[in-house]
């Protein structure tokens, strides 16, 4: 294909001629309408179809064929009966001939702690719920799905015991408890330092033996 270049042409376009100026009108070759039109019957077979005289709507039904992928190399639109369809975590699609909508469907934190649906994905927001790390003064809590961590400092009275209050409450149960301390710089066997006595959903009784009042740090893990 090339712009016209006939006589009277300006920088490839057609003019209809000024006698004012002296411009003269293009001159159609024949080479050019040759192309022209060979290029627009090039287009109409390559998409299949038959030449008829007097059928106005050729070159559109081309177009519209090879647009469609209906010849060629398939590069036009995707067939409708095409399905788009979820796999795995991703739910929803079908046929083409419509707008689809593919969904993953994210976990509950309840979902994620009973560790059993296959379906669903894990999100921080579902996490949060299940991994959380809280501190308040001296005291620390970890919760890790159903356990709970806690860590927290007080002070036992010379010869005493002491029920020292969780810094929150175990639903369920204590599963042990352990106290670290003693009287720095008595390392006699008589002066081992506290120890953790007993151990509840809300206290944990610690034990000293030593005659001074001492310091202790207690981690306790329950659910």
């Amino acid at each position: 294909m090339h712009r016209i270049d006939g006589a009277g042409a300006v920088d490839g376009l057609f003019t209809e001629g000024s006698p004012a100026t002296g411009q003269e009108a293009t001159v159609l070759t024949a080479d050019w309408l040759n192309e022209v039109q060979e290029n627009l019957v090039d287009l109409i077979t390559f998409a299949g179809i038959a030449l008829v005289k007097g059928d106005y709507t050729q070159v559109r039904d081309a177009v519209v064929a090879l647009v469609a992928g209906v010849v060629g190399t398939g590069g036009g639109s995707v067939p409708t009966t095409r399905q788009v369809n979820g796999g795995g975590l991703v739910t929803g699609g079908g046929a083409l001939a419509a707008d689809l909508t593919l969904s993953v469907v994210a976990a509950t934190i309840g979902e994620v702690a009973a560790q059993v649906a296959t379906d669903k994905a894990v999100t921080p927001a579902s996490l949060a719920g299940l991994i959380s790390i809280s501190v308040a003064g001296s005291s620390m809590i970890i919760t890790l799905g159903t356990a709970i961590i806690q860590i927290f400092k007080t002070t036992v009275s010379a010869n005493s015991t002491l029920n020292a209050p969780l810094p929150t409450t175990f639903p369920n149960a204590c599963m042990g408890a352990w106290v670290n301390g003693g009287k720095v710089g008595d390392y006699g066997v008589s002066h081992n330092g506290p120890f953790a006595s007993g151990e509840g959903t809300t206290i944990i009784s610690i034990q000293n033996a030593i005659d001074d009042p001492v310091s202790v740090t207690v981690l306790a893990i329950g659910r």
